[in-house]
C-alpha cells in the first residue's frame, strides 16, 4: 500500500517567502517615512510663501517706503504683532522670519522690492523669495 503523496510548501519555499514579504514591507515603510517627509516639506513651503506675500501687501500699502533692508519676525497673533518689524502671521509663523530688500530702479517713481522668508536660525536659506515693482510718491523739490 502506497501514501498518497502530501502537498504543500517545503521550508525553504516558505522561508523565501517570507523574505520577500520582509523586503517589500521594510521598502513600503521607507517610502512611507519619505513620504511624510515631503509633505512635511510641503507645508513649510506653502506657509513661508504665504508670509512673503503677506510681508510684500504690507510693503504696498507703505505709502513712503524707504531703500534699504529691513528684518523682521512673524507672531502667531495680532496682539504681538507691531506691523512694522514684527508681523501677525497665523499659528504657525513664529518659526519664520523675513528679510525685506528695497532698492531703487532707473525710474524714480519706481522701487523693486525682494522679500525673503526663512526658517529662524537658518537665515542663509530662503524657503520663498518674491520681487516686485512698487510705484512711489515722489516728493517734489
Amino acid at each position: 500500500m502506497t501514501r498518497p503523496r502530501q502537498r504543500g510548501f517545503t521550508l525553504l519555499e516558505v522561508l523565501i517567502a517570507t523574505a520577500i514579504l520582509g523586503i517589500a514591507i521594510v521598502t513600503l515603510l521607507g517610502l512611507h517615512a519619505r513620504n511624510l517627509a515631503l509633505a512635511a516639506e510641503a507645508e513649510q513651503l506653502t506657509v513661508a510663501g504665504t508670509l512673503a506675500s503677506d510681508v510684500l501687501a504690507l510693503a504696498q500699502l507703505d505709502p513712503e517706503i524707504e531703500e534699504g533692508t529691513l528684518r523682521g519676525t512673524f507672531a502667531p497673533t495680532r496682539e504681538q504683532s507691531d506691523g512694522q518689524a514684527v508681523i501677525y502671521g497665523g499659528a504657525m509663523s513664529d518659526r519664520y522670519v523675513w528679510t525685506r530688500d528695497v532698492t531703487p530702479t532707473a525710474l524714480e517713481t519706481l522701487k523693486q522690492v525682494r522679500v525673503r522668508v526663512s526658517l529662524a536660525g537658518d537665515e542663509d536659506h530662503s524657503l520663498a523669495e518674491l520681487w516686485a515693482a512698487l510705484h512711489v510718491q515722489v516728493q517734489p523739490q
